[in-house]
């Protein structure tokens, strides 16, 4: 009988940490999305810079995210990457320039920003929003990182950051992509990169001598946070 009802109470307990995560995620989930509506409130062109980002989400299958990136992400992101302390940075998917605006504004005045996007609407977006004499915009794709690196001349790189849906590629592409990003870090550089899952963690370990994971769940969709370590 006692043991039927330590079993009991056990079964209770995992169930009570079961409901409270669940409520923790819940209401974690509807403070993302007050804090979404109370960003674009004021904004009258909010809906259709919402309906043309979803358009080119359902056009292109290399836009990683139904929305663009909220203030946390963003946030999260930009603290990661430890803007203050770069002189060179690059970034994989720069799309409307959410998160570009952000780094600029952490960047030194002598550094550089180098960011790539694939999407040729979203580029025309990124260049007509964002204007900052230490931006380099490129219209291109991310497997080709080194020689674009290389064609302006930005040697080593301090951090590299990606929103790019690394699920979307091959796994060689992956590997290889990761080769080339670990290649152009300096001793101490940090690649961060924001996903919807966990895939990259055991090919970043291959690559990065430690790697440090985060979760933000004020974002549509909820995003985890890498940041890998050279």
């Amino acid at each position: 009988m006692k043991k039927r009802n330590a079993q009991a109470e056990k079964e209770k307990e995992d169930k009570d940490v079961i409901d409270h995560v669940g409520d923790f995620i819940e209401q974690q989930w509807r403070k993302g999305m007050s804090k979404v509506e109370e960003i674009f409130k004021d904004d009258k062109e909010a809906d259709d810079k919402l309906f043309g980002y979803f358009k080119t989400f359902m056009d292109d299958k290399g836009v990683a995210a139904v929305t663009p990136s909220s203030k946390f992400l963003v946030d999260r992101t930009v603290k990661a990457m430890d803007v203050k302390n770069a002189k060179v940075i690059v970034e994989y998917g720069a799309a409307q320039g959410v998160m570009t605006k952000q780094i600029l504004k952490r960047l030194p005045h002598d550094g550089r920003l180098l960011a790539i996007e694939l999407n040729d609407d979203l580029y025309r977006e990124l260049t007509s929003r964002v204007n900052d004499p230490r931006l380099i915009t490129v219209n291109g794709d991310v497997r080709n990182i080194e020689k674009i690196v290389e064609q302006y001349g930005l040697g080593p790189v301090d951090v590299i950051v990606s929103g790019i849906p690394f699920a979307f590629l091959s796994g060689r592409g992956r590997h290889e992509l990761l080769k080339s990003t670990s290649d152009l870090l300096r001793p101490g550089g940090r690649f961060v990169a924001y996903q919807v899952t966990t895939h990259l963690i055991p090919l970043l370990k291959d690559y990065f001598r430690r790697v440090k994971t985060e979760f933000e769940i004020r974002n549509l969709p909820p995003h985890f946070v890498f940041t890998s370590f050279k």
